[in-house]
């Protein structure tokens, strides 16, 4: 009997640090202020994990396999590329990008021309999901060009209002997103952000009004991108479920908040997710927007 307690209590010890190993953890910090970044992207290139740091920067992740990149993120910050070695993780320090965000202020805005654009008039009820088979932050962005009536003229993003979509099974409650605003390149990609981090909380059916008067985010000449970063932190998540693959297992799948109103287009969307920009035809996210001059 004794031997038996023995070999149980060796098996639970065997167990527990193997379900240690399995995860692995870091904070994400500026690299001068060394301040923490709240909400970072962290994404093992390649595959399906990811996740996103929490408001102390502070994230756990799936251990990856040794020699795969770890990806690590944040809006005006320079990604790094971490080749992951063993479970020991220093703090990931990001550089900002402020030089490039400093280029794009020229003067402040005359404000005496607006133009509203319209992008949030849809015949059905669509939506755009936070939650999917990978795990980390999920990013969609729909591209604008520089209103015609501002040629040769400088144009400035003055406001930009979103929508949450309202659906069956909605749990209404407050839900933190982050908006994006890029420049495109000239490989016709996301390039850097236009603006530094703005995050933002609403309810299902919700619509947020975002004032940019004082970003002064000046549109560039061939346009720009704009639209919303779902973050799959613990305050937006929902459920777990389960996901039928094609071996005929099952994989769990967590459940993530908020999901965004969206419209048909016959431009594609440019998304972010696992780490990598794709360009994909689907509905893009619901917006109106005022441009001044």
């Amino acid at each position: 009997m004794r031997r038996f307690y023995t070999i149980l209590v060796l098996l639970v010890i065997a167990i527990s640090s193997n379900a240690q190993n399995e995860i692995i953890d870091g904070v994400v910090a500026d690299s001068v202020t060394k301040e923490a970044l709240a909400f970072a992207n962290i994404y093992v290139l390649n595959t399906t994990l990811g996740t996103t740091s929490n408001e102390n920067g502070y994230f756990q992740l799936k251990e990856p396999n040794a020699g795969q990149s770890i990806r690590f993120g944040f809006v005006g910050y320079n990604s790094k590329d971490i080749t992951y070695v063993n479970k020991h993780m220093d703090t990931i320090f990001l550089s900002s990008n402020k030089e490039q965000l400093n280029e794009v202020v020229v003067q402040a805005p005359l404000q005496d021309k607006t133009i509203k654009i319209n992008g949030s008039k849809s015949k059905g009820k669509l939506g755009i999901s936070n939650s999917g088979d990978d795990e980390g932050a999920r990013i969609f962005l729909r591209y604008f060009p520089k209103p015609s009536e501002f040629k040769d003229k400088a144009a400035y993003l003055n406001s930009a209002e979103f929508f949450l979509f309202k659906g069956i099974g909605s749990v209404k409650r407050n839900y933190i997103f982050r908006i994006r605003i890029m420049r495109l390149t000239e490989d016709d990609e996301p390039g850097y952000d236009l603006i530094d981090n703005i995050t933002l909380t609403g309810r299902p059916g919700s619509k947020i009004l975002v004032d940019l008067e004082q970003e002064r985010i000046l549109i560039p000449e061939n346009g720009f991108l704009i639209g919303v970063e779902g973050l799959q932190i613990d305050q937006n998540y929902i459920r777990t479920s389960k996901l039928l693959l094609e071996n005929g297992k099952y994989k769990e799948l967590k459940r993530y908040g908020p999901t965004f109103k969206a419209v048909e287009s016959k431009d594609p969307v440019y998304y972010l997710s696992r780490g990598e920009w794709k360009k994909m035809q689907m509905p893009v996210p619901a917006m109106n927007l005022i441009i001044t001059n």
